[in-house]
């Protein structure tokens, strides 16, 4: 019996090519023999072209396999965006190591837990971090630290404004490896390694640790290979692409969303290493940017910027969303602004990335879309997990397909409670779907509260909360509650306009108008800012500690 959302997305389309037999970086051998002088990676006005970016990683897997590293290794790669972290995600999987990403945003203890999780010895870095590394190096093993500068692939006089905190001084640390010296002294001799695409794991993705520790999902060669033919399919990506990179690359969605399908067809990169809205915008219209990946508050920075009217962003042919919802007043002020559609999706890394989503061919605002090809999904209440929801019903959302992950490292356990003995991925994320097959996100089975037995997921409240007009961002939690058990808090940053004049009984009798009673909050704290993952999701537990204190 055909579901409901496979008239949305049937499962066999003569369009939809066979899944893919080749690991992701043949790709780029092949775009640097089609286009070999085509700017592959523009940063800052440097441009790195596709036969310099194959030769590169040719040069860093041949010189990894000098010093000793081999098929399986993991290696580190601790970087904000730029010329070197692809290079060195090319590189590691070109010499068949698995790459781990470190996220740029950890502090010493963080870092020390998944460098020595993962059983790196070798890590390849942006010196910024070094003062982060320095006193947990020797406590993690490394054996191998290769160190490179913005300096070094920066230009003499940047095209593109540099953020105030970006750093154009070279760095010599003692101990270390320097990174680009080391590529240009290495002739290219990459080792002809044979890829098993269905077990090699090509990728350690470590979740955010919203519960417990951070646990690295094996995602394998074959995960990567699917997804990323995937992407380029469902969203239509041309050798003629401008893309727009913000979103962190360690992170699944800049990294399997943007980077790799944008390259895997030739398209060119921007990439910035820091979030600076003016020069995005300038960066948009000046080099037509026609592709941009996106997360909700930049949709809604870019929606409330006074001066918005005074730049051109016509040229953008589709922009992805992810990460949390958009609200519907923001689908219809994006739309007035460029002309074209935020495209939302949704994804986990435990899925390689994206795997439910609209397109720029069908879409319904509001919505996360529909199940990608090749994957099976099921919406299963809590409760009863033999048992799936109706059409209208909440229940939790399992996915099964070539995307999902090989399990999580050193975690057998964990893996055991997150992956059915039939395949499906247990996600943990709420979802309903309507009759015509589009899915909604109505929260985190952890972000559910009870108010006097009501079930009420957070992300709802979110969602009202956006659309008050002094709001700019919105988080609710739940706080204990001598009575109802539980009641919602909401945490407010305001816009600019509306900062001290607005006060907190105001917000709270406007939401008695919209939501029911039991969903109000009880208090409404402002805040200038919500604390978020290195991703741009609002980290909900930080708050709850918050309150606790």
């Amino acid at each position: 019996m055909q579901r409901i959302w496979e008239q949305n997305w049937p499962k066999q389309d003569p369009m939809v090519p066979p899944l893919p037999a080749e690991p992701i970086f043949e790709l780029i051998r092949k775009q640097a023999k089609i286009r070999p002088d085509k700017t592959a990676i523009l940063f800052y006005g440097h441009e790195t072209t596709f036969r310099e970016l194959d030769d590169a990683t040719d040069r860093l897997a041949t010189a990894l396999v000098n010093m000793g590293l081999r098929k399986g290794d993991r290696i580190g790669l601790y970087f904000e965006n730029c010329p070197q972290f692809v290079i060195g995600f090319y590189g590691i999987l070109k010499m068949g190591g698995i790459v781990v990403n470190v996220s740029p945003m950890y502090k010493p203890d963080e870092l020390e837990y998944e460098l020595k999780d993962a059983g790196v010895d070798t890590i390849i870095m942006e010196d910024f971090f070094w003062p982060v590394l320095e006193p947990i190096k020797d406590r993690c093993g490394l054996k191998n630290v290769l160190v490179t500068s913005f300096a070094d692939y920066l230009p003499e006089k940047p095209a593109i404004p540099l953020h105030a905190s970006m750093s154009t001084e070279k760095k010599t640390i003692p101990g270390t490896i320097d990174f680009k010296g080391l590529i240009e002294m290495t002739p290219p001799n990459p080792p002809k390694v044979e890829i098993d695409l269905k077990n090699d794991v090509a990728l350690l993705q470590y979740t955010a640790g919203t519960t417990g520790s951070p646990k690295g999902a094996m995602l394998t060669h074959g995960n990567m290979a699917v997804h990323n033919l995937a992407v380029r399919h469902y969203y239509e990506y041309t050798e003629n692409d401008v893309h727009l990179i913000i979103l962190p690359l360690f992170h699944i969605t800049g990294l399997d969303i943007a980077m790799n399908p944008a390259l895997a067809v030739g398209s060119t990169l921007i990439l910035f290493a820091r979030f600076d809205l003016l020069p995005i915008l300038d960066t948009i219209q000046k080099y037509k940017v026609t592709g941009w990946v996106t997360i909700t508050p930049i949709n809604v920075a870019v929606c409330n910027l006074p001066i918005i009217g005074n730049y051109n962003l016509k040229s953008l042919r589709f922009v992805l969303s992810g990460g949390a919802p958009v609200p519907l007043e923001i689908h219809k002020r994006w739309k007035e602004l460029t002309g074209t559609h935020i495209v939302e999706g949704y994804g986990l890394s435990e899925c390689t990335g994206g795997i439910v989503g609209n397109n720029c061919q069908k879409f319904s605002p509001g919505t996360i879309g529909s199940p990608v090809y090749w994957h099976d999904v099921k919406i299963v209440h809590p409760a009863t997990p033999d048992k799936e929801a109706g059409i209208g019903e909440d229940g939790e959302l399992w996915i099964k397909g070539p995307c999902v992950m090989k399990g999580y490292w050193n975690a057998p356990e964990q893996t055991k409670n997150t992956i059915t003995s039939d395949g499906y991925l247990m996600t943990g994320d709420m979802v309903t779907v309507d009759k015509d097959g589009w899915f909604r996100i109505v929260g985190r089975a952890k972000e559910m509260i009870k108010v006097s037995g009501f079930s009420v997921f957070l992300a709802e409240i979110d969602a009202f909360l956006y659309q008050h007009p002094a709001i700019a961002e919105a988080a609710a939690i739940g706080v204990p509650h001598p009575y109802r058990g539980e009641e919602p808090k909401a945490y407010v940053v305001l816009k600019p306009d509306f900062k001290g004049k607005v006060t907190e009984k105001e917000i709270i009798d406007w939401c008695k108008d919209k939501m029911a009673a039991y969903k109000v909050p009880a208090a409404v704290a402002f805040t200038d800012s919500l604390p978020k993952s290195g991703a741009g999701k609002v980290l909900r537990r930080l708050l709850v500690e918050q309150e606790k204190k």
